[in-house]
């Protein structure tokens, strides 16, 4: 992929003296300190990454606004997924203000960590996702497994609203058995208004776990999803649990299914670009000619194609 750019759709920075992560504790002692995007400056360099997305890391009000201000001195990130409490009556003042500042493209809550099986169901969460697609935002969801199918039945109810799958809905990794997973994600993959991040998966693996079920992972979501609709994501600082930024990476590249040069820019940045409507590194012109170029690469990958058809096959069977 020489010449590729490479957008990461998703990276954290905190400050826990500033900012509450209820999340944050001694499970992960290396990361329960204030990390800062002066660290991740010349991994990012090293590793060839021009744009990047920010996500939200806390249900903390203030969070939104403090990353705004950080991210003043870090121009290289574009866009900012932020938390806004999907249930509050106001919800609609608060987005619209939040939007004042063009790098606010969306929201994310960390479903995963909510105790209620039921939560992204309930009426006032709904009324919520409505406000969102009204103002054109996005909003990011991060799941555990056995969330995927009420996800896509909620998410399949708004096709209007641009909804981002984080982490590929975070894969059984560890086990193995990923049979109800990629029945799952196939579901989700069928709603065209939602995307996937493929980000946030070796910290899903056991130190020194085969990657195989990771290999598995990642091809059926290219062949149910297509390139189109995937974007790669860093997760650092978390990802660091598993391997360094620059190493995520590349070993990222060297599990990916062979892609169409059309795939290849769509996956390291055109979708990440089109989804988050990320200012462009070049000129508008440019920007034009590449996206036909892109446009106009897509014929349809029958490896990635054939490839998700025998595992869900075999999930089927």
């Amino acid at each position: 992929m020489p010449g590729t750019e490479i957008i990461d759709s998703h990276l954290h920075f905190w400050n826990p003296e500033r900012i509450d992560y209820f999340w944050l504790g001694p499970s992960a002692p290396t990361l329960c300190r204030t990390v800062d995007l002066d660290e991740l400056e010349p991994q990012r360099l090293a590793a060839g990454v021009a744009r990047g997305v920010f996500v939200q890391a806390s249900h903390d009000p203030r969070e939104l606004g403090w990353v705004l201000r950080e991210l003043e001195r870090f121009p290289w990130v574009r866009g900012v997924v932020g938390w806004l409490d999907l249930t509050a009556q106001n919800l609609e003042i608060q987005a619209r203000a939040a939007l004042k500042d063009a790098r606010f493209k969306g929201v994310r809550h960390l479903t995963h960590d909510v105790p209620d099986a039921h939560w992204l169901a309930r009426s006032d969460v709904g009324a919520g996702l409505n406000v969102l697609e009204t103002l054109g935002l996005s909003f990011d969801l991060v799941l555990r497994p056995e969330q995927l199918s009420l996800a896509a039945e909620v998410m399949g109810q708004r096709p209007g609203l641009n909804v981002v799958l984080d982490h590929l809905g975070n894969p059984p990794l560890r086990s193995g058995d990923l049979k109800t997973w990629a029945r799952d994600l196939t579901a989700l993959a069928a709603l065209p208004n939602l995307t996937a991040k493929v980000s946030g998966l070796l910290t899903g693996l056991e130190t020194g776990q085969d990657h195989t079920p990771l290999r598995e992972a990642v091809h059926l979501a290219f062949g149910v999803f297509g390139a189109r609709r995937l974007m790669y994501g860093g997760d650092w600082p978390v990802a660091t649990l598993a391997a360094s930024y620059q190493d995520t990476l590349e070993t990222l590249r060297a599990l990916l299914p062979p892609l169409l040069p059309g795939e290849e820019q769509a996956f390291w940045a055109g979708t990440a670009s089109r989804v988050y409507r990320l200012d462009p590194p070049m000129s508008m012109k440019n920007s034009l000619v590449e996206s036909s170029f892109v446009e106009n690469s897509f014929v349809e990958n029958s490896f990635l194609k054939n490839s998700a058809e025998r595992f869900v096959s075999g999930v089927r069977a």
